[in-house]
Parts: C-alpha cells; structure tokens; sequence
C-alpha cells in the first residue's frame, strides 16, 4: 500500500504569536504529522514550541537557515540535536567547512540537516546584482553538489528545480519543496515567486512539501487541507 501524501506535507508555522501556533497544530494535528518552527516563531518561543510538539508526538523542522562560521553554527546544530528536532536547515553558500562542521555536530541524534539552496523569493536579477552570471538552476545544482560533499541529509530548493537535483542525487537523499501554493487561492503579502501546486511538486520528486500561508491564513485550515491533493 502505497503511503499517503499527507505524509509528505510539513506545515509552516509562521506565526510571531505562539498562541496561534498552538491553536493551528490542535486543529490539524489529526491530519499533518509534520511542522516547521522559522525564525519568527523560535525567536518568540521556539523551546516552548518543540516541547509542546514533542507532547503531541509530531515531527519537528527547525528553519533557521543557519550561515555562520563553523563554530556558530555547529555549536547552533549541536543545541537544535539536544532540543530533539528531527531536520534543520544551513545554507548551503555557508560553505563545505561550515556544513562538514555541523554535520559533525548532529552525529548519534536523530537531526538530519537539510541544505538551502535558492530561496524561493530569489529571481534572477538578484544573482545578476551579484555578479553572478549562472541560472538558478545553475546556482541550485552548485549548492545541491556541495551539500552532496558536506554529506548532508538532503536539500531544500524551490520547484522549479526539484526534478533536475532529483536526477542528480542517491537514494534516500531528503528534497524538500517549499513554495506551495494551491491552484486559484491568493494568500496575503505573497513573496514567492517560484511556486508549484502540491501534486506538481510531488511529481517532480519531491519527499517533503512545505505549505505555509495556504493553511494559515485560511479561515478553515481543516478545509484547505482536505483539499490539497484534489485533481
């Protein structure tokens, strides 16, 4: 039997109010077994957070996309492993020594790091005012090759580039898509602008979709999510 795709879906929970946090995990928590705590939310209150996720046996993402130098950031992953996290993010343009480093630092936990690749808001002129002359399927291939060499658990790249990094990795390597959005729905302050639908997303090799503002900023968030996966 083939698993459900509600397995693959990690929820976003970008809020700056925990209390919302709370409230969207009781309500969906029946359905999604995944969440993912971002800056916004671990500032506010991501110990608390992890722990309550903890008591409701959920899997936890921690997205910080962490860039530092080698001991920051190991020393970050180290605390992020202690917390009982499942995946976190680094960003990959941290370099190998940095994503060797915390790899090292999630070693004998149950952490996985996943490396950044091209945010999903990213477009092509802001590499251009970089200097940068490659694609973002360019750039995301570079990054996705050395987080190969990092040994690093998987990547997180936008859509657009999943089925080209998918080609390009072994089995059990983690790709993650963010930037989901579901066909005819407009979410509030939308900033990406590589997106795809869940099933796109899923086809183009995908194990993990992030779905934020879709399901937090509904009315009915039950709702959205019994519609995801609708042809």
């Amino acid at each position: 039997m083939s698993a459900s795709p509600y397995e693959k879906v990690i929820v976003a929970l970008d809020f700056d109010d925990s209390e919302k946090a709370f409230r969207l995990v009781e309500q969906i928590g029946d359905r999604i077994d995944w969440f993912k705590i971002g800056p916004m939310l671990f500032i506010q209150s991501g110990v608390e957070m992890i722990s309550f996720l903890h008591r409701r046996q959920k899997k936890i993402f921690v997205d910080l996309k962490l860039h530092d130098t080698p001991a920051v950031v190991s020393d970050s992953i180290r605390q992020i492993a202690d917390l009982g996290a499942h995946f976190a993010t680094v960003h990959c343009l941290g370099g190998r020594t940095m994503l060797e480093a915390a790899g090292g630092s999630c070693r004998g936990s149950q952490l996985k790091l996943i490396g950044i690749t091209l945010l999903t808001s990213h477009q092509n002129r802001d590499s251009q005012g970089w200097g940068w002359r490659a694609s973002d399927q360019e750039i995301t291939l570079k990054l996705l090759d050395t987080a190969l060499e990092s040994r690093l658990a998987g990547v997180m790249c936008a859509p657009q580039e999943s089925s080209e990094v998918r080609a390009r990795t072994v089995p059990g390597f983690v790709l993650v898509t963010p930037g989901i959005r579901l066909p005819g729905q407009e979410v509030f302050q939308d900033d990406q602008q590589r997106t795809q639908s869940p099933q796109e997303a899923l086809k183009g090799g995908a194990d993990f979709i992030v779905i934020g503002r879709p399901i937090t900023q509904a009315r009915e968030p039950r709702e959205v999510i019994s519609r995801l996966f609708e042809a």
